[in-house]
């Protein structure tokens, strides 16, 4: 008996001790899946920009920005420009619990031309609470309309009006996974484009509608189709007559083999610019003079090897609208090579070769070759 007694005051310490130790071990587990998770991602980039002839930006002729959207303008002058307002810096942001939350902030410094006291700008700012298979954002994202951006080195070019819609805005997403890897996204949206004219910045109450269901195969094929309608009021000195912007479309992004990947969208919509949807065809005042536009836009990426990347892409904005007036622009067509040299430790120099040709109605066609350096260090 006195052996058994020795041998249970032994043991309990032990015991004791092993089972304090479990819960320590289930303490810190439970506090480790709710502590918050902060992920810095970003790039520095600095850009050297040569235009042959005169661009100009985001659908505006007084803008003569060498790095932005651009189309084709009537000027011989060639122009030169350096810049770092493309670098970009954000956070990723999540804390494990009974529910998933989380969020993502993203900054960069562009604001238009090379300016050297660029000013902070949010890209993203969006918070978010998934629980299984159902997520909801909310705050400024991309848009689920034309959501693929181009492999090109203007990293705040991505096509824009050359094919490519997309934009960020301010949202409710909800999203939802499929089986076999597809995924359902609707979107609650700002429509307006600018505080004043036809955006009226929302004076009609209605937000935007954006749709997409998307689905990905073997791991390696993606494909997806998209929807977006916004409704304003007219103008006050216009007829009292409805106003929407509505358009749909189709993304891939096919990755082959290693020498072959391919992306890139097909759409078609009308009065799609005055949503902040980028192309040729908006600003139209009132049902009767709506503008129709169809966007195509891909490029091919060949990892040739370690540090040789080769894009070639080539995009297309149709303008389809009836009675174009003069100065209308018909077409916009961006051809471009983009090479690229990753060194390591994400450090990488890219040179890029961009033609850009703009059909104008009842005027000469203009065209404008572009060169772009960049040095680029991803983190």
């Amino acid at each position: 008996m006195k052996k058994l007694l020795i041998i249970l005051l032994a043991v309990l310490p032990v015991i004791a001790f092993s089972q304090e130790k479990t819960t320590q071990e289930k303490a810190t587990q439970t506090e480790k899946k709710q502590k918050i998770q902060v992920k810095p991602y970003g790039f520095v980039k600095g850009d050297m920009t040569y235009a042959s002839h005169g661009v100009y930006s985001w659908g505006n002729i007084n803008n003569d920005y060498l790095a932005s959207p651009q189309i084709a303008g009537a000027s011989d002058d060639p122009a030169l420009g350096f810049t770092a307002q493309h670098t970009r810096f954000g956070l990723k942001i999540t804390k494990e619990g009974e529910y998933k939350v989380g969020g993502k902030i993203e900054m960069d410094f562009y604001g238009g031309a090379a300016d050297a006291n660029g000013k902070p700008r949010i890209r993203q700012a969006y918070v978010s609470l998934a629980k299984n298979n159902f997520e909801i954002r909310v705050g400024q994202q991309w848009d689920i309309f034309s959501p693929v951006n181009a492999a090109t080195n203007n990293t705040n070019g991505n096509m824009w009006y050359a094919g490519n819609r997309g934009f960020r805005r301010g949202q409710i997403q909800l999203r939802y996974k499929l089986p076999a890897n597809s995924l359902i996204q609707l979107a609650i949206c700002e429509p307006a484009k600018e505080a004043g004219g036809l955006g009226a910045d929302n004076l009609s109450a209605m937000p935007m509608i954006q749709g997409r269901l998307s689905t990905k195969l073997a791991d390696k094929y993606g494909i997806g189709a998209y929807f977006a309608y916004a409704k304003f009021n007219p103008l006050p000195d216009v007829d009292n007559t409805d106003f929407s912007a509505n358009g749909f479309g189709a993304d891939f992004n096919l990755n082959f083999a290693k020498l072959f990947a391919l992306k890139g969208e097909v759409n078609y919509g009308t009065n799609l610019n005055n949503a902040n949807l980028f192309n040729i065809a908006g600003s139209a005042l009132n049902k009767d003079d709506d503008r129709n536009s169809l966007g195509i836009w891909f490029n091919s990426t060949s990892k040739i090897s370690d540090h040789f990347i080769l894009v070639i892409g080539a995009g297309m904005d149709k303008n389809n609208s009836d009675n174009l007036g003069s100065g209308d622009i018909e077409q916009n067509t961006v051809i471009y090579g983009n090479f690229i040299f990753p060194i390591e430790n994400g450090f990488s120099f890219a040179a890029e070769l961009q033609n850009i040709s703009t059909k104008v109605n009842t005027s000469d066609d203009n065209s404008a070759l572009i060169l772009n350096f960049a040095a680029k260090l991803t983190f």
